[in-house]
């Protein structure tokens, strides 16, 4: 089996002492491409590094993530979205940008605001499509693409955990829904909803790796094989093959990244 995953954290210093047997286990049993998430600068360099190391395993995608920005000051956040908008022309997407609501990162709401305006922008002057962290901000996020234009090339929202109306919303505005560990979680019915009805062309599995452990995985590390764990679900589900699902998922990854088809 041949897999894509849509997100994941290997920069994560979590994986220090385990990052490369990780990988080598990972293309072994079928990982051929995963994209970053984007957390800060350094983060950015490092996702460069290992791009190096494997040029065609690692989409790079830089961005400031919410939590990261709720530590900035005004002056500091300039400084580094300036520096964001010079390294865009390295990355697939524009991301993690988005909001984060729960504490005690809701004080910091008017500047994760700034720094998600900035990214959107961002994401359209560059077009490249933008990655999502929506938590406990549903209604700010749909809020903000009131007045903000949905980028062009649209965006995922990353370990997308709603209800079926509210991935409604983010369809009508162009988005794929990417889904991952929180699909295992037991008893996430609102979840499956989302599954079983989201379009088979905006579906898309992710392992955030190394976070997002549930299932099986619970209470360690989650590992980039999670992503064969929560596709098995979502063919249950749909009712179609695994393999009908990976294959779904790499086409779709593709087709956002790169528009092919």
């Amino acid at each position: 089996m041949k897999w894509w995953d849509a997100h994941a954290h290997w920069t994560d210093s979590r994986l220090d002492l385990c990052r490369d047997q990780w990988i080598e286990k990972a293309f072994t049993a079928g990982l051929q491409f995963s994209l970053m998430g984007g957390v800060n600068p350094s983060d950015w360099e490092k996702q460069k590094s290992l791009k190096k190391n494997y040029p065609d395993h690692f989409g790079l995608c830089f961005g400031l993530h919410p939590e990261w920005v709720s530590g900035l000051s005004n002056e500091e956040l300039e400084m580094q979205l300036e520096e964001l908008s010079q390294q865009m022309h390295l990355a697939l997407a524009v991301g993690e940008t988005g909001l984060d609501l729960r504490p005690p990162f809701e004080s910091s709401f008017e500047i994760q605001m700034e720094a998600f305006e900035a990214q959107l922008n961002l994401s359209q002057i560059s077009n490249k499509p933008v990655v999502l962290h929506i938590v406990r901000a549903f209604d700010e996020a749909i809020r903000t693409f009131e007045f903000c234009e949905v980028p062009n090339r649209g965006g995922l929202v990353h370990s997308f955990n709603g209800s079926w109306p509210e991935a409604q919303k983010y369809l009508n505005l162009g988005f794929h829904i990417s889904v991952g560990g929180t699909l295992l979680k037991s008893k996430n019915d609102r979840l499956k909803e989302v599954v079983r009805h989201v379009p088979h062309d905006r579906l898309l599995i992710e392992t955030d790796l190394p976070d997002q452990s549930w299932g099986e995985f619970q209470g360690h590390l989650n590992p980039p094989e999670s992503a064969l764990a929560v596709a098995r679900l979502v063919s249950e589900i749909r009712k179609v093959s695994l393999d009908e699902v990976l294959q779904l998922n790499i086409t779709n990854l593709k087709t956002l990244l790169w528009k092919i088809k």
